[in-house]
């Protein structure tokens, strides 16, 4: 009776092991929150973010005379990810029926007029980045978290007088998480800042070795438990 007992325990906890050692295998599968098609490639998330941003500045700009002309002027600026601003700059001022004009360089000539003025404006931050790479339950599939910023300031000045008549600052920021799977399809390779550096956890590396080798040691013992047994 003590033998079938133990027969039948070594025949549970060998089902169990096998069936941990497939889960262990075969892991679930790496499909993102939602459908692809919801997913933004890293690009348009700061194409996105830049466009509230610019929003939310021109707002609460004080309104512009008819005939306008407002000269853009970049006081400071992050690198090769500017011209993403840049661009939603113009189509947001084109939008509000403002024209506008580049000065090209600091103490640049503009023309005076009534309705002239210049935009000086700095961009703190701007990027997107991987803040975490995990797997859910450990054995999981690998999730990513995003993570992207846009910080502006900006004044706007009479060129005439010169007198400041509006100052104002916006900070805008982005999160989601998507499947590692992911990540060749939002990734740019012809923009750095489109393709983050992917800082993994390399624990599980060497823990899951470890796991597998525990699971097969116990299923050989308990495969030869059993016959000594018999």
């Amino acid at each position: 009776m003590e033998i079938l007992r133990s027969h039948k325990m070594i025949r549970r906890v060998t089902g169990f092991l096998c069936l941990f050692f497939f889960v262990l295998v075969h892991p679930a599968s790496s499909t993102p929150l939602g459908t692809d098609e919801m997913v933004l490639p890293n690009y348009e998330v700061l194409e996105e973010l830049s466009g509230e941003a610019m929003l939310e500045l021109i707002s609460n700009m004080p309104r512009f005379p008819e005939g306008s002309i407002v000269y853009l002027e970049k006081k400071k600026g992050i690198g090769e990810i500017d011209f993403i601003l840049e661009n939603v700059m113009l189509v947001a001022f084109k939008d509000a029926g403002v024209k506008i004009a580049r000065l090209e360089a600091e103490g640049s000539e503009v023309e005076e007029g009534r309705h002239s003025f210049r935009l000086s404006y700095q961009i703190i931050r701007m990027s997107l980045g991987y803040s975490k790479i995990y797997r859910r339950y450990w054995l999981g599939s690998k999730r990513v978290e995003r993570e992207a910023q846009v910080d502006l300031f900006a004044q706007l000045a009479e060129t005439g007088s010169g007198e400041i008549i509006w100052v104002g600052d916006t900070q805008k920021r982005y999160e989601d998480e998507i499947s590692y799977s992911m990540l060749e399809k939002v990734e740019d390779p012809e923009y750095a800042f489109a393709t983050p550096e992917r800082k993994e956890l390399r624990l599980s590396k060497l823990i899951e070795p470890l796991v597998v080798g525990g699971v097969v040691i116990g299923l050989v013992f308990l495969f030869f438990s059993n016959q000594s047994n018999e």
